[in-house]
């Protein structure tokens, strides 16, 4: 995740205690970078730090919060890592990824942070009793 000439670099990563962000931790770690990881949940703080990141507790809906998390660690990388898949509430998915995405983007700008890496979804099959099929 790093080159020869890139040193280490202070990372965002928002949605740290998700899915993915859980297992992106440990490697940006591993290559050298500092992670600031995101939760929304107090009871998630503890294992973030377990996997080498410092807990930021933050709502990415409260854009004031989001501006001042960004702001106060010192990121020059915002990784976007945001879903809310996990209660299967795709309208509160659709809210997080629309208006979180947004606060995310505008406290980047606003702390000066040059570069974003945003994940990205896309549901391209219609439902159906099975597996999809290419």
């Amino acid at each position: 995740m790093t080159s020869k000439n890139v040193p280490g670099r202070r990372i965002f990563l928002a949605g740290g205690a998700g899915v993915l962000g859980r297992r992106i931790i440990p490697l940006l770690v591993a290559a050298g970078h500092t992670v600031v990881a995101t939760t929304r949940h107090e009871a998630r703080t503890g294992p973030l730090r377990d996997l080498g990141a410092t807990p930021a507790r933050v709502d990415v809906l409260d854009a004031a919060a989001v501006a001042a998390a960004v702001h106060d660690s010192g990121a020059d990388v915002v990784m976007h890592q945001l879903t809310d898949l996990a209660g299967g509430d795709l309208a509160a998915n659709a809210a997080l990824r629309r208006d979180g995405t947004r606060n995310l983007v505008d406290a980047a700008l606003a702390a000066g942070v040059r570069r974003i890496v945003a994940q990205s979804i896309c549901w391209t099959y219609v439902p159906g009793e099975g597996p999809a099929r290419e």
